[in-house]
């Protein structure tokens, strides 16, 4: 009942900001095209492509669901940006009903000013998601040095890479799987951490796909090792971890881990894992019982809530992710409110965070107002 109430309003809210911005279009555009019956179809199928794509995809990948998909998710992308700058003009056309100040050369040739805004506004969004399509595939490396001080750190720096939210899909593809390896073998590293939400929504297409099969080429001394994230669940991966672990990526599932004597990993499950499982996730106390803090501790906890819980521990670094830095702007400013960090590093009492803006994207394969990111960090002990 919960999921078909959910299900009503967002489709409710998708009609009817559909409608708006539909009307808009056909005020600004007056024309036999934009005001005909296939101009409407041509809208309708744009906006929900993305929609029957993924219903599609879920009882079969072909050709279909995979080019609905992709022509749904830019067309997703237009409608959003579209919706924005709609309400925006729209509120500055509320602002002069109240306290006019349009000049002379707006007011006499009202339609004539709709149709030099909607050619304006077509461009400007244009070039945004050209550049946000083109951005989301340049890979940027944050460099992080961090200095701890473990007494039974057997290591004077320790070379960690880590990643968040690399969405393996239909967009995240073979293509930026082979780039992502590459440049995480680039970086040398001793460990990969990886902060949850490998898999987009359907772990059908990464199998079909063989996506994670390129995971089995990462060089890296210690090994590869993830937490969940809420993806895991979506996409059903979390049944199956199995498949992930012969693929190179052990993922630990709630639990603490010591590797080779010299530190430790704790993995939290997601916060959403209840919904799906019935199981409440571990709580620190638990999951940090056993541990020898004389030693480095790593913590990965996908979503970066109540960050003062871990500094009340001496756990050295926990990385996170699932923000995606808003992904596209100006959403950035909502996951800014969301979270104490949606995006970087801050530091707790002895605790070092790091939040990253992720790899991959999420159904609209644009970065706007932020990069796809792999952070290097140089993890420097003191206590020898």
């Amino acid at each position: 009942m919960k999921i078909f109430i959910i299900i009503t309003v967002l489709l409710t809210i998708l009609a009817s900001s559909g409608y708006y911005v539909y009307t808009r279009i056909t005020q600004a555009f007056t024309g036999s095209f934009t005001n005909s019956k296939l101009f409407l179809v041509a809208y309708i199928f744009i906006i929900l492509s993305w929609i029957l794509g993924k219903i599609i995809e879920h009882y079969s990948i072909n050709i279909i669901s995979i080019s609905l998909i992709k022509i749904g998710s830019i067309g997703l992308s237009y409608f959003i940006y579209t919706l924005l700058f709609v309400i925006f003009i729209d509120f500055i056309r509320l602002i002069n009903h109240f306290i006019p100040f349009f000049p002379s050369f707006i007011t006499d040739n009202f339609q004539k000013a709709r149709l030099i805004t909607g050619i304006i506004s077509l461009l400007t969004i244009s070039i945004l998601i050209t550049y946000g399509y083109i951005n989301a595939r340049i890979i940027k490396v944050k460099n992080i040095n961090i200095t701890i001080n473990k007494s039974k750190a057997s290591f004077d720096t320790l070379n960690v890479v880590a990643i968040s939210d690399i969405h393996l899909g239909i967009t995240v593809n073979n293509a930026k799987t082979l780039k992502l390896i590459e440049k995480i073998n680039e970086l040398n590293p001793d460990l990969v951490i990886i902060a949850g939400d490998i898999i987009d929504d359907n772990i059908k297409v990464v199998q079909y796909y063989k996506l994670l099969e390129h995971f089995k080429n990462i060089d890296s001394k210690y090994g590869v090792y993830s937490c969940l994230g809420n993806h895991e669940y979506i996409s059903g991966a979390y049944k199956n971890l199995n498949y992930l672990d012969k693929n190179g990526i052990k993922m630990l599932r709630d639990t603490t881990i010591k590797i080779d004597d010299k530190f430790y990993i704790i993995s939290r499950d997601d916060i959403e894992g209840e919904r799906h499982t019935n199981k409440k996730r571990k709580d620190l106390e638990e999951l940090t019982k056993d541990i020898d803090f004389s030693f480095p501790v790593f913590l990965l906890d996908h979503q970066p809530f109540k960050l003062e819980k871990t500094a009340e521990h001496p756990i050295d670094l926990q990385f996170s992710g699932h923000t995606h830095n808003g992904q596209i702007w100006p959403f950035n400013y909502i996951t800014g409110l969301l979270f104490e960090e949606d995006w970087g590093y801050l530091k707790k009492n002895n605790t070092h965070f790091y939040i990253s803006s992720g790899f991959g994207t999420a159904v609209v394969p644009l970065r706007i107002g932020n990069s796809s990111e792999i952070v290097n960090f140089k993890i420097i002990n003191t206590g020898n």
